[in-house]
């Protein structure tokens, strides 16, 4: 447990992670097909947590190479904690607003003001959103985290019970997947296409490129295109 781990051991993990997100978003992808949208929730964030437990284990690598030490331990107590992983698996944020909500008439005030980027206008509607877009930033790991535990468990709440498979809509179960599945090409990328590495880390570039037999990445297929007046329970 204290003896330190080599580069190569933490490349495997983070390759390791990385397809197993990919394995884990395609299920939740037929759990999602099937109707069974609250498990597709719950399984497609266990994803983001494999994809964040990738990026730390590069971010370990690093140290590695630089010639720190890191043991089996402090990688176990990173990755232990959900919020931990779910942050680091953070590549993009969408922000999506409702037709005629504050955040909606925003986006299009900005969007109509896009013409004149010196304009008044559309400094503040900019400054505004960069606000907004801070906020969800600093909120989302653990909104992530907390919809996981809904999605998975039944719970007290007044007046009744909340349960996953009245409390997980299609279109949420929609939104969590594709993002996911989003997050996972964007990342898998340079996996894949290593050369990607060539110029800003050379070293990743010749370790990924050397290891003949690294695992595949398997991505799930797009969902259908949502369509709002086909949401249910």
């Amino acid at each position: 447990m204290s003896t330190p781990v080599t580069a190569q051991y933490l490349l495997e993990g983070a390759a390791y992670s990385l397809e197993r997100c990919g394995q884990l978003l395609c299920d939740a992808r037929l759990l999602y097909l099937s109707g069974s949208y609250a498990t597709a929730v719950a399984l497609a964030l266990f994803a983001r947590e494999e994809l964040g437990r990738s990026h730390i284990l590069l971010d370990f690598r690093q140290d590695v190479v630089g010639g720190k030490k890191v043991t089996i331990k402090e990688i176990r107590d990173r990755c232990e904690v959900h919020l931990v992983k779910q942050e680091a698996a953070m590549a993009s944020l969408t922000m999506r607003a409702e037709t005629g909500s504050g955040l909606g008439n925003l986006l299009r005030t900005r969007s109509a003001a896009a013409a004149e980027p010196a304009s008044k206008e559309f400094r503040e509607t900019s400054e505004q959103l960069e606000e907004i877009d801070r906020k969800l930033k600093n909120r989302t790991p653990d909104d992530r985290g907390k919809l996981r535990v809904s999605a998975l468990y039944v719970d007290p709440a007044e007046g009744g019970w909340k349960r996953p498979t009245t409390a997980i809509t299609k279109k949420r179960a929609y939104e969590v997947i594709t993002d996911a599945s989003n997050d996972l090409r964007g990342r898998g990328q340079r996996y894949i296409m290593p050369e990607l590495y060539k110029d800003d880390d050379p070293e990743l570039f010749s370790a990924l490129t050397g290891w003949a037999d690294r695992p595949q990445l398997t991505f799930p297929d797009h969902l259908p295109l949502f369509v709002e007046d086909e949401s249910a329970s």
